[in-house]
């Protein structure tokens, strides 16, 4: 009789992780570092420019010079997302995990060792280089949730998302300039010289941390019989002991003509068998396990979609950090807030907590009783409403209202974290689910890139848009690119829309069906039946079975 792996296996008979509270730790610890290594500079990043430039921050050059180094990394995750994604797909997650650590480690103490702007620029795009590990924790989560958990283990992903936000601008606030907060342990050392080192040098030892526990406790989710082929794999010639241990193949002589001569059946990355089907033919045969190992790459239009409104999302949030970033930190003669690295840090501080709490409080509730596609809705409401109220931030920026001055700007960030909190984890598991069928690693990477893209081009173009209000006596003054960045949010979402519904319904109905049997589980027993009946037929012919019993 034809094997067929068990629950909780792979098609290949290796075991399966599942979804456990180490994984999960696992996972958290590396998407954490991921998110401290894109928020640790924010806090102190114009003053280092305007430091390096010798400018003073409200000048023009220095907001274009921010716009390209925060920008630098996302265009860095645009080329090398997808090599990450891809090559997880062929080697496996767990080494590409480690790899991007490991870039995490290195990069941030060149970065903060940088005297000049070459130096800090290459450092950056060096650590954008090693910059897969957020799709690809987003790949190995998928493929080892189900209906049942996969709302929790995207949520605790962003949870541990948001306690990187926290940590992220402590770092980068409270660690930079240690020589003139703790004049007595850090003067005349290399951190007096090196201003910008203590931050990045700490966030460099919370890598190698979570290196440690990746290494030590992380599984792998894709065995090596599941894995992509190398092109030069794929043309090898076909027979019984070249043939993809993904596939059983069932072979069988007919003396008469058209009789069945082979049939092959493939198994999916979770090890339930593909649909079966009679071949006439080797080319056939050729042309079939040319299709398994090899995917279409034209994604569905739904899954396209559903990207497209994690773009939007992205380059939603990077241009209007990058526009309050530069707001805040106009002096007080031009009517800006004149904030530091240590206001801006405290800001973004509130943020992560009121992110932690939407995640761990709000968000597991309001998806149940209202949908995810609602609760996505209502967090892009809570975005624009946060970012669009800033000239009412605004009438607050001068010192005589004292802390009064920071209390709509703290709303503002619970806010905006309120509308994170609700989209970018929805967002994740519509990925998910429309990568049904897919290699989940090449299309989070592609996801990856995509957002990185528009990650990348936002910031500089906000920057580009506040320089024509401040100096073009625009009607709309310094906050033109937050209005423009919501009506282009709205209509590119708007374009995303019936993707996000398909993305829903198809969450709507793995829910709805806990007393069906799932289809995957049908097409299995389906497909099992039919490899039994050619089993029997070919054993009733004596002719041998690969993979068989």
């Amino acid at each position: 009789m034809v094997r067929v792996a068990p629950e909780g296996q792979h098609g290949d008979g290796e075991p399966r992780p599942k979804l456990t509270n180490k994984i999960l730790f696992v996972l958290g610890s590396m998407n954490m570092i991921d998110c401290i290594n894109v928020n640790l500079l924010t806090p102190y990043v114009v003053e280092m420019v305007s430091n390096f430039l010798e400018k003073s921050p409200e000048d023009p050059e220095v907001a274009h010079t921010v716009g390209l180094l925060i920008g630098l990394y996302s265009l860095c995750e645009v080329c090398f997302s997808v090599v990450w994604g891809t090559l997880a797909d062929r080697i496996g997650r767990k080494p590409v995990l480690l790899i991007g650590l490991g870039g995490s480690v290195i990069a941030p103490i060149m970065f903060g060792l940088g005297t000049s702007l070459p130096v800090i620029f290459a450092a950056r795009a060096l650590d954008g280089f090693f910059c897969g590990n957020m799709g690809v924790t987003r790949t190995y989560l998928g493929e080892i949730v189900d209906e049942t958990n996969e709302a929790q283990g995207f949520g605790f992903l962003a949870v541990c998302f948001s306690l990187g936000l926290f940590i992220g601008p402590i770092l980068g606030g409270e660690l930079v300039y240690p020589a003139r907060i703790f004049p007595s342990i850090f003067a005349d050392t290399i951190f007096d010289t090196h201003p910008y080192l203590l931050p990045n040098l700490t966030y460099a030892v919370f890598a190698a941390v979570a290196w440690v526990i990746g290494a030590l406790f992380l599984e792998e989710t894709l065995p090596r019989s599941q894995r992509c082929k190398w092109p030069w794999e794929r043309r090898a010639p076909i027979g019984e002991e070249e043939m993809p241990q993904a596939l059983f193949l069932q072979h069988s002589v007919s003396s008469e003509p058209g009789g069945l001569r082979r049939q092959i059946s493939g198994t999916d990355p979770q090890g339930s068998p593909a649909a079966f089907q009679a071949e006439e033919s080797e080319d056939s045969v050729r042309a079939e396990v040319s299709a398994v190992e090899s995917p279409s790459r034209c994604y569905p239009a739904s899954l396209l979609q559903v990207i497209m409104a994690y773009c939007v999302l992205s380059g939603f949030g990077a241009a209007g950090n990058q526009v309050f970033i530069l707001i805040v930190s106009l002096p007080r003669d031009v009517d800006g807030f004149a904030f530091g690295p240590r206001e801006i840090g405290a800001l973004q501080n509130v943020a992560a907590v009121a992110l932690m709490l939407t995640q761990c409080v709000i968000y597991p509730k309001a998806t149940k009783r209202f949908g995810f596609l609602r609760v996505f809705m209502f967090g892009w409401v809570c975005q624009n409403v946060g970012y669009l109220l800033f000239p009412v931030y605004g009438l607050f920026a001068d010192p005589k209202f004292h802390v009064w001055r920071y209390v709509p700007l703290g709303c503002m960030q619970a806010l905006l974290a309120l509308g994170g909190g609700c989209m970018y984890p929805t967002a994740f598991a519509f990925i998910n689910r429309a990568a049904a069928g897919q290699d989940r690693g090449a299309v989070n990477g592609w996801a990856n890139s995509s957002g990185a893209l528009v990650r990348a081009v936002c910031p500089a173009a906000a920057a580009f848009l506040l320089t024509v209000g401040n100096t073009k006596s625009h009607p709309l003054g310094r906050y033109l690119p937050l209005y423009i960045n919501a009506v282009l949010g709205s209509f590119c979402l708007l374009l995303a829309m019936p993707g996000l519904r398909k993305a829903d319904q198809q969450s709507l109905q793995s829910q709805g069906s806990a007393r069906k049997p799932p289809l995957r589980q049908a097409a299995q027993s389906s497909c099992t039946t039919s490899l039994q009946d050619a089993s029997a037929a070919a054993i009733s012919r004596r002719e041998p079975l690969v993979g068989s019993a």
